[in-house]
């Protein structure tokens, strides 16, 4: 990080310059209406947007101290906000004000806050809505300049979206195997692994996955589908193709008709997020498939537990959702230039990400602390399992997917229609979203 003297220089010169610039024209942020959102059309080609520019480590003056950076943060990450805001602010004078939004409403409020004036400048969020987002207009690129080589490959490609970057990563998440010791001391490498220590113990929940009761969930069964081969939209070289929907292909159907008989035969109950997370916390289910976003409460936990890769099924391995948690730059923002500095001097550095990673033991994407938690068993099997995993499609079309999808799981998981049937109706209402 730059000394405080060279801050302060720096971000003199750079409000002087932004003053002039004021002067000579309009803020090209200024925005008075919402952009269209576009859910359902592939976005045109068109030429990549301007970068911020990445010498970015602002500044004070009398006029910095009045600026204010609004940064909206789940409750994992508003902690490390809160506690690095205070060096920014020396440094710069400029005062950093963290909102707590729930991380399931952030997407949507940002692109209607935003346009009125109210949206934050920096925001939490995830790779899957990069698509979506900078194509109507509600993301800013970042350049992560000398930042960038810090980060994994996947980790920056995850966030970029037409040959454009949008976020600076902060941890990697894939879901994976809970398992309780006690009933399976080994992680169960297959699925008949896993059913025969079920069988073994018959008085036991055997395995929780969201996804059923009345929770419509099929980010989390979705492993299910792509270890026989199913997926949702084509791709070739990374470049996703809408118009070919895989949630009916031979796979998909192969992993829904699996997912159908452990349904049947008693292995897989039909429990929502929070049930399942009741019933292996509580010791009465053996497995549990989810994130490592647990990872934070486990201590107080009183089963004794280990993480592995979820097991193979019928001979595939299983490929869960990989999504990248990441800070993005709203384009409504009026301190671009500050926030941007914030980010990249203060979030994308190795203190910055240490402090991330204490508060919110996902698998970490910077170099330096991906060397620090290799010895962690439960990190390399977090780690182990995002390798085998998939990127969530960060096209806009994605939006159209999740629905039609996640109601006919639903039905699957409680039993009410066949797997076939699932993803024939699955890939019906997604096509007709998508106006394939």
């Amino acid at each position: 990080m730059m000394q405080r003297s060279k801050l302060r220089v720096w971000f003199g010169a750079l409000m002087a310059l932004s003053l002039v610039l004021a002067a000579c024209g309009s803020d090209s942020s200024e925005t008075t209406d919402a952009p269209e959102v576009v859910e359902t059309t592939a976005p045109p080609e068109t030429a990549a947007p301007e970068t911020t520019v990445a010498e970015t480590t602002p500044p004070t003056t009398e006029a910095a101290e009045a600026l204010t950076l609004l940064v909206w943060a789940d409750e994992n990450r508003a902690s490390v906000v809160e506690e690095v805001a205070p060096a920014f602010t020396e440094a710069t004078g400029v005062e950093v004000q963290v909102e707590l939004v729930d991380f399931g409403q952030i997407r949507d409020q940002v692109g209607v806050a935003g346009p009125a004036g109210e949206g934050p400048d920096v925001f939490i969020g995830a790779s899957d809505w990069v698509g979506e987002l900078a194509t109507n207009g509600v993301l800013e690129p970042i350049d992560l300049g000398a930042r960038e080589g810090d980060f994994t490959e996947a980790s920056v490609n995850a966030l970029t979206f037409n040959g454009v970057n949008y976020g600076v990563p902060h941890a990697v998440e894939a879901i994976a195997l809970y398992y309780n010791t006690d009933y399976s001391p080994e992680a169960p490498a297959t699925f008949d692994d896993m059913k025969a220590v079920c069988d073994a113990n018959p008085d036991q929940t055997c395995l929780v996955v969201p996804g059923g009761g009345d929770g419509a969930d099929p980010y989390h069964n979705y492993p299910f589908l792509s270890a026989t081969g199913g997926y949702i939209f084509a791709q070739d070289g990374g470049v996703y193709d809408p118009t070919d929907v895989g949630l009916d292909s031979e796979g998909a159907i192969a992993g829904a008709t699996f997912i159908e008989g452990l349904v049947t035969d008693g292995y897989l109950a039909s429990t929502n997020y929070d049930d399942a997370k009741a019933l292996f916390t509580s010791g009465d289910a053996i497995f549990w498939i989810t994130g490592p976003w647990e990872l934070g409460g486990a201590a107080d936990w009183t089963v004794p537990w280990s993480v592995a890769p979820i097991p193979t099924i019928e001979g595939g391995t299983p490929k869960p959702f990989i999504g990248v948690q990441s800070f993005f730059l709203s384009s409504f923002s009026e301190n671009k230039l500050v926030a941007q500095s914030f980010l990249l001097d203060f979030i994308a550095t190795e203190e910055g990400q240490t402090l991330l990673y204490a508060a919110d033991p996902r698998p970490p994407v910077h170099s330096a602390i991906i060397a620090s938690v290799a010895d962690d068993p439960v990190a390399a099997a977090f780690g182990l399992s995002a390798a085998n995993g998939e990127p969530i499609p960060n096209i806009p079309e994605m939006s159209s997917v999740w629905g039609a999808w996640g109601d006919n799981m639903l039905l699957l998981r409680n039993g009410d229609i066949t797997g076939a049937e699932a993803m024939a109706a699955a890939a019906e209402g997604v096509n007709t979203a998508l106006g394939n």
